[in-house]
C-alpha cells in the first residue's frame, strides 16, 4: 500500500522558490518522473519510489565486490504498479522525497523481498546498526 500525503501544500523552507541545492535535486528527479521513470542516458537503470524514499535501481551486478555495489550489494526485489517485478543487488538509495515534492513523485512501487545480508538495516536511522545488538535490553547487573 502507497503511502498518501495529506494536507496543505508544503514549500521548501530553504528557499520558497525551488532554487536551493535540495530543490535542484529533487526537480531532477521529477524530470526523471516525467520522462517514464526513465535514467537518463541508460535504459537498463529503473527508478523507483517506495514509501516516499527514491531509489536508482541497477542491473544484477556479478562482477565488483558488494562492498562496491549500492546498498552493500543486498539484493532487493522491487513490483512496480505496472507489474514488473526487478531484482537487484545495485541498489542506490537517493533518501527521503522532501514533503513538497511527493505529489510530484509518487510512489511507483513496493519492495516485495530482500536479502539480509548480516543483521543491518537496509536503511533508515539504524542503517550500519547490528539490529541484533540494537534490539537486545542491556544486560542487569547482579548485586
Amino acid at each position: 500500500m502507497h503511502r498518501t500525503i495529506a494536507g496543505p501544500a508544503v514549500t521548501c523552507p530553504d528557499c520558497k522558490n525551488q532554487t536551493c541545492h535540495t530543490c535542484r535535486f529533487w526537480l531532477e528527479k521529477i524530470s526523471w518522473h516525467e520522462a517514464g521513470d526513465a535514467f537518463p542516458g541508460d535504459t537498463s537503470i529503473v527508478v523507483a519510489r517506495v514509501d516516499s524514499v527514491h531509489f536508482v535501481v541497477r542491473p544484477m551486478n556479478s562482477t565488483l565486490p558488494a562492498r562496491h555495489l549500492g546498498l552493500g550489494g543486498r539484493q532487493i526485489t522491487f513490483r512496480f504498479d505496472d507489474g514488473q517485478t526487478v531484482t537487484s543487488n545495485d541498489v542506490m538509495c537517493q533518501g527521503d522525497i522532501p514533503a513538497w515534492f511527493r505529489s510530484r513523485l509518487p510512489d511507483n512501487a513496493v519492495i516485495v523481498s530482500q536479502s539480509t545480508a548480516g543483521s543491518r538495516a537496509l536503511f533508515g536511522p539504524a542503517e550500519g546498526i547490528d539490529t541484533d545488538q540494537a534490539t537486545s535490553a542491556p544486560a542487569e547487573e547482579s548485586r
